[in-house]
């Protein structure tokens, strides 16, 4: 017999009782007419299996959806779908207003669900199989609305098997009263493009968002709250239905892909100074301010800098502003004044100010404090800021990170995307932007 589930990450709670919540991917589903989001989504390879669709057998060899009450009144339902390994619908479990089609509802369900009995209500799919062949199954969950704050339970989409071996998981996902699918709405900022005859293409993307549009007698018009505009007529630059945006270009410098570049200072050939963040494929963290650039020959100019983000992200890790120190022998005091101790000498490089780090068995850097004493084989940190924990393990792997707006010299990458950024309400003029890039030797 095997067994696949499909789950979401587990919140322990309470005295004893692990209840679960959900862990949204950010990805909907289309079921018949119907967009769900996604709360569970992991991938199982499986072999051949055979099923017992009869319901007078356990409900364990044959797929099922399972549902464990918790708390609350009312009734719970686990709906998801399990797919084969070309997106089709192999076992779908869809609610009876879906146009995919009833479930079938089993002899298992729970005789009394208002009831903490331990008792499993299960749900089987609208499709019945005799068989599947081996390969990869995709297991989805769905999210539910929370209708009722008192209700909770568990529950996953099992596949079960009368042969061969498989893979088993705890079923953790909350499951919620009246499971309505949650409606699909658009995702991120709406924009209106442009299209460009001379360039055939869509070259602008503008923040505002009107009813209507319409070009009449060499005006262009809108409509937005019942209200109508006419557009390009006054000196206020980006300012539409009463709101001021900002003005932004975004391109790339790609020339040499293939060499790894340090990707130094940025220039400006324009009339001002403009806000610039850059990310290269290694490192996600250049910006420079618009106070910071320098006007020099009729060109701004300014050095590319850092974020200085803590707890540092782990794109940072791979940066030059790391330095390893050792496994520490032991680590001891308050959180305020708490002393990492090394069997070996600790090397110039590390500073007050720096930031220590910490490995964990998964091998994650953890923020463990802000450096602020040092002798040749202790460290003094100050773990009581923010991120900052203590390790749980007696003699963790230690590193540390300088703040890298200080210790800044350009980003590394093969290419760097840029977008500078204008928030005044006057026309300005750009002509090129620049770079001063040099190559990497490392």
């Amino acid at each position: 017999m095997s067994f696949a589930q499909s789950s979401a990450t587990v919140t322990p709670r309470g005295s004893g009782e692990s209840r679960r919540t959900q862990s949204f991917t950010g990805e909907n589903y289309q079921g018949g007419n119907v967009s769900y989001r996604i709360a569970s989504r992991e991938v199982f390879t499986l072999p051949a299996l055979t099923f017992n669709n009869n319901k007078t057998t356990p409900f364990y060899e044959r797929p099922f959806a399972g549902t464990r009450w918790i708390s609350g009144a009312g009734t719970i339902t686990t709906l998801g779908v399990i797919l084969d390994a070309n997106g089709n619908e192999v076992f779908p479990f869809y609610p009876l207003s879906s146009a995919k089609g009833a479930n079938a509802s089993s002899t298992d369900e729970d005789p009394n669900p208002n009831v903490n009995d331990g008792v499993v209500v299960n749900y089987f799919s609208s499709v019945t199989r005799d068989s599947i062949p081996a390969g990869d199954y995709t297991f989805i969950v769905f999210a539910m609305d929370l209708t009722d704050p008192g209700l909770d339970g568990t529950g996953a989409i099992v596949m079960a098997g009368l042969e061969g071996g498989g893979v088993s998981t705890t079923p953790v996902t909350t499951i919620r009263n009246n499971p309505t699918p949650t409606p699909l709405e658009p995702e991120g900022e709406q924009h209106t493009l442009t299209y460009s005859e001379g360039a055939e293409g869509w070259p602008s993307f503008y923040s505002y968002s009107p009813d209507y549009m319409i070009g009449m007698n060499n005006y262009f018009y809108s409509y937005s709250g019942g209200n109508l505009y006419r557009h390009n007529t006054n000196e206020l630059r980006n300012n539409f239905y009463g709101v001021q945006y900002n003005s932004t270009v975004t391109s790339v410098f790609n020339e040499s892909p293939f060499s790894n570049k340090l990707f130094k200072t940025i220039s400006l050939e324009s009339d001002e100074a403009w806000s610039t963040t850059l990310a290269t494929d290694m490192d996600q963290s250049g910006f420079i301010s618009n106070n910071w650039y320098e006007k020099k020959e009729g060109a701004f100019y300014a050095a590319v800098k850092n974020t200085n983000q803590v707890p540092a992200s782990l794109d940072s890790f791979v940066l030059r502003s790391v330095n390893g120190i050792g496994s520490c022998t032991q680590f001891s005091g308050a959180a305020s004044a708490r002393q990492f101790d090394f069997s070996v000498s600790i090397d110039s490089i590390i500073s007050i100010g720096d930031f220590l780090y910490y490995n964990t068995p998964d091998n994650v850097p953890v923020l463990g404090g802000k450096i602020t004493a040092m002798t040749s084989s202790s460290i003094t940190v100050d773990a009581t800021i923010n991120g900052a924990t203590a390790p749980q393990e007696a003699t963790p792997f230690i590193i540390s990170f300088k703040n890298t707006l200080a210790e800044s010299n350009g980003i590394l990458g093969h290419y760097c995307t840029f977008m500078i950024e204008s928030n005044g309400p006057s026309p300005t003029e750009l002509f090129a932007v620049e770079s001063e890039v040099m190559k990497s030797y490392p």
